[in-house]
């Protein structure tokens, strides 16, 4: 790649050592690699610190104190009068939810050298917290802490595509003129080129929002932002995270939303943080390919900042587009939406088309591969939501209403003079595609519209609420397939 000399206020060298790139001079340009691939060592760019919990013999709070924030958390001016009014209505109700939703924003406004105190009290809280007044029972005496933290080098790694995508359509800075980027009277801060679509990495907020909604519509933590990472509450155990019937003036106006009744599950003591452990390790393999210049390069070896920048916006739209998903449970429409959006995006990720990812023996095998490398407690939180995406998938081919009354094994489409026989599960993953192109409107034009017709004729549209679960089915392999993340994304140098 190739280093404008005014970068990083003139010393452009810097700027590769603060992100822990190793690089020598190669002509005009510098060869860059990760200090990683350098060393010949896993990534240390995300890590995970267990604070208190039941397999933590000596709670660690003061560990809080050390991180570094990289900034101060914004305080609003209307702070302080929002924690008083919710710390009014946890006093008045004594209602869990009140108490957490008002713990929660103390602690994001909390000093990191207060930080400690504030979180051991929040963990008493929830340890001591009784299933109802005076009863004597304390379901969440397994509540633990934890920390996710992201290293400095990690953040600027992924501001370097902004940066040089900024610069391939600015001319007058590959001139060297900066006059227009410098000086106390810019509304922004200068290279901010899509910025805001991927600025879940900085908190990495966007990043364990699927971990954390793997239960979903049950619950089995909450996270606070900070600006060294998330700082994550476990309860010990899954509660309901949703009420039988609205519980909001809005849900009044909602449509069809889970066809069936949801299941609190049980948690081996140590699921969460083994959960948390093994989300942030295969986040920091992942984004070890995300920030990693050879990835993005052409077949020359030349760094592509476009290329860059694209990746890291469908990984994080990806992700994004996953948590939406798992708190739709009371949309179904709005669950299926998302799911063909996130499939649609993966695929830049996994390689695989729609057909293959909606085909039930192809998810069936991911599954169990996932079941092997998730065999311990962690599995309890990470793969149920996966298992109920699977059945789903299977669920879809007893739609086939008409090869059932006409005592056919296939589905027999009759496409004009000619008969076009599919197994169900073929069937089924092209009903599947189907609906994903009708998010642009029903009707089919061309070569597919008859084969179209014929599905819509055979299946009886009845689509279960958890076939949206797919996405999160194949982002978990993603996460368990970072080499393969990386050949996707490479993609042979185009």
């Amino acid at each position: 790649m190739t280093l404008p000399p005014w970068v990083w206020g003139g010393d452009p060298t810097r700027l590769l050592a603060e992100c822990r790139y190793r690089f020598w001079v190669d002509g005009d340009a510098r060869q860059v690699q990760p200090e990683e691939a350098y060393l010949q060592r896993a990534p240390d760019l995300v890590r995970a610190f267990d604070i208190a919990g039941p397999f933590v013999r000596e709670p660690r709070f003061e560990r809080l104190a050390e991180f570094q924030e990289r900034i101060p958390p914004p305080q609003p001016a209307e702070l302080q009068e929002v924690l008083d009014r919710r710390l009014t209505r946890a006093e008045e109700t004594g209602d869990l939810l009140d108490v957490i939703n008002f713990e929660r924003l103390a602690l994001y406004a909390t000093g990191v050298d207060e930080l400690p105190a504030r979180a051991r009290h929040v963990q008493g809280l929830l340890a001591g917290s009784e299933l109802d007044n005076d009863s004597g029972v304390t379901p969440f005496s397994a509540a633990g802490v934890h920390a996710v933290e992201v290293d400095p080098a990690l953040i600027h790694r992924l501001k370097i595509p902004s940066v040089w995508v900024r610069l391939e359509h600015d001319q007058r800075l590959q001139s060297g003129d900066l006059s227009h980027v410098v000086g106390d009277g810019l509304s922004k801060p200068a290279f901010v080129s899509a910025a805001g679509l991927y600025s879940g990495v900085y908190m990495l907020d966007a990043y364990v929002a699927p971990l954390l909604g793997a239960l979903a519509p049950a619950v089995w933590g909450f996270s606070v932002v900070r600006t060294f990472g998330p700082l994550i509450f476990t309860f010990g155990r899954g509660i309901a995270g949703s009420q039988g019937d609205a519980s909001e003036f809005l849900q009044l106006l909602s449509g069809p939303g889970a066809d069936r009744p949801s299941t609190v599950p049980d948690l081996h003591p140590a699921a969460s943080g083994t959960a948390i452990r093994w989300w942030a390790e295969r986040l920091n393999r992942l984004f070890g390919v995300l920030s990693d210049l050879s990835v993005f390069t052409n077949s020359d070896g030349d760094y592509k900042a476009d290329k860059h920048l694209q990746a890291l916006l469908t990984v994080e739209q990806v992700f994004r587009r996953t948590a939406s998903m798992q708190l739709a449970h009371r949309d179904s429409n709005g669950r299926l939406t998302l799911m063909f959006s996130v499939l649609d995006s993966i695929q830049r990720l996994n390689g695989w088309d729609l057909i293959t990812m909606f085909s039930a023996s192809h998810a069936e095998s991911v599954l169990a591969e996932l079941e092997d490398s998730l065999g311990g407690p962690e599995g309890e939180i990470l793969l149920p939501m996966a298992r109920r995406a699977v059945g789903s998938l299977r669920g879809m081919q007893a739609g086939f209403f008409l090869r059932r009354q006409l005592g056919s094994e296939e589905v027999e489409l009759l496409l004009g003079d000619r008969t076009k026989r599919l197994s169900v599960e073929q069937a089924a993953a092209q009903y599947m595609k189907l609906l994903r192109d009708a998010t642009h409107g029903h009707g089919g034009q061309g070569r597919t519209a008859g084969q179209t017709s014929a599905l819509l004729a055979h299946h009886d549209g009845d689509v279960p609420h958890d076939i949206g679960l797919l996405a999160y089915l194949y982002l978990l392999d993603s996460l368990v397939h970072t080499d393969r993340v990386r050949r996707c994304l490479y993609g042979g140098g185009r």
